[in-house]
């Protein structure tokens, strides 16, 4: 890990984690990632590694290939970083969709070690079967 990346704050690594998310940038997604993250998706498996995380990005992506998670605010305490999120969307038929939700960033040496993420899966999934 080089100096600058050690430099960085957790927000900061957050920040980039949305950026490759949003862009689909999985090399700067597996630079932000800690080989080991522990990854507790709403709905779904726990995983843990990088690569398994990234391959559920990509999985949901191919559902969703229009998507944009927006975070709208930021609480940082320490290592911790509590996100909320608006993503915005289409499914790969073209329905539109929209929900809230918050992810819960735990990074230890300039990487993303722990992330949770919460949001209403009923309701997504009532969007998905209208």
């Amino acid at each position: 890990m080089s100096h600058h990346e050690q430099a960085r704050s957790p927000l900061e690594i957050v920040q980039s984690y949305f950026t490759a998310l949003n862009t689909e940038d999985w090399e700067l997604m597996a630079s932000v990632l800690d080989p080991a993250i522990d990854l507790v998706p709403s709905g779904s498996r726990p995983r843990t590694g990088s690569d398994k995380a990234i391959a559920m990005f990509q999985k949901i992506f191919e559902r969703f290939p229009v998507h944009q998670d927006n975070p709208n605010r930021f609480i940082c305490d320490d290592s911790t970083v509590v996100v909320e999120i608006t993503f915005n969307g289409a499914t790969a038929d073209g329905r539109e969709l929209s929900f809230d939700a918050v992810d819960i960033f735990d990074v230890e040496d300039g990487r993303i070690r722990r992330l949770s993420q919460w949001f209403d899966t009923a309701a997504l999934a009532a969007v998905l079967q209208a």
